[in-house]
């Protein structure tokens, strides 16, 4: 089965992305809320009831928006989420007043393989990221590998060996450190933002993703190289789509198969076709548009 990505929203206002492995759908982050994300699904051929699993990287406001809960309950699907960030879902919930069925529907994750649905396995990996931290995923079906990492600071070398072979990667680059430093924020945002445990900056990520197409070559060979790139969690503040799409447009691996994705408009599907086992791996083990804007800049 293979798995493909569409980004519903991603940016400081909210991030939800979908994960359709045939008829089922896994939301990676809920920081939209239902209708919002309901009509963003139009045309993607799916809607709010097919979501089987709900997966957040963290429980920062824009990665968890609690009307979810509802939907939740309504179509029983059980929300996996960080281990220590469990008393956060537990003060949300309170508040919603649905603490005990949310609590009956919440799966907890640290460092082991967890299964959203039957045909998807998804190993988290710990990225650096304030105080609590963030979650990157890994997610294989048994045709596709999809590499998900957002809000992150700085990416340790386990992200590059977890990453390569992915046929599509989804990856954080949030700020122009030229605009960052030039911009009216406040110096303190400014340091927490660059200081290695708040976002990634455009150049950062283009080093991550050069580093995951260099090891993918040498351990698995250049038909394993990715089909789609897809960047996350723009800052509208200290980016710019136009400068940002030529400094990853510099690598001609890149270039062909980039996209941006947007705060307010999804992007469209992105797949990868049937791959084959990267070596030593045993498939059995599986039990089932650029829109650049001057206003932006």
């Amino acid at each position: 089965m293979n798995l493909e990505l569409c980004v519903l929203a991603s940016g400081s206002s909210g991030n939800a992305s979908i994960v359709r492995a045939g008829p089922e759908a896994i939301l990676i982050d809920a920081g939209i809320g239902p209708q919002t994300a309901d009509r963003r699904m139009t045309g993607t051929g799916l809607d709010i009831s097919s979501i089987r699993a709900i997966v957040l990287t963290h429980l920062d406001g824009d990665h968890i928006n609690p009307a979810w809960f509802r939907v939740m309950l309504r179509q029983k699907v059980p929300l996996f989420i960080p281990r220590n960030q469990l008393k956060l879902l537990r003060r949300l919930a309170r508040l919603e007043d649905v603490l005990k069925p949310v609590m009956q529907l919440t799966r907890l994750f640290d460092q082991d393989v967890f299964y959203p649905v039957s045909t998807v396995s998804c190993t988290p990996i710990r990225l650096e990221h304030d105080k609590k931290g963030s979650f990157g995923f890994l997610l294989q079906s048994q045709q596709t590998r999809l590499g998900y990492a957002t809000d992150f600071g700085r990416a340790p070398s386990e992200l590059v060996e977890l990453f390569a072979g992915a046929g599509i990667l989804a990856i954080e680059s949030n700020y122009d450190p030229e605009m960052q430093l030039q911009s009216r924020r406040p110096e303190r945002l400014k340091k927490r933002i660059m200081g290695g445990a708040g976002h990634m900056s455009n150049p950062d990520a283009l080093e991550l993703v050069q580093n995951i197409l260099d090891r993918t070559l040498e351990k698995y060979g250049p038909e394993h190289q990715p089909h789609h790139v897809v960047l996350l969690h723009r800052s509208r503040q200290c980016n710019c789509p136009i400068k940002l799409t030529a400094l990853f447009q510099t690598d001609a691996r890149i270039a062909p198969i980039l996209t941006l994705s947007h705060q307010y408009q999804r992007t469209e599907w992105m797949g990868a076709p049937d791959r084959k086992a990267l070596p030593g791996e045993q498939l059995s083990m599986f039990t089932a548009a650029l829109i650049t804007s001057a206003n932006e800049c």
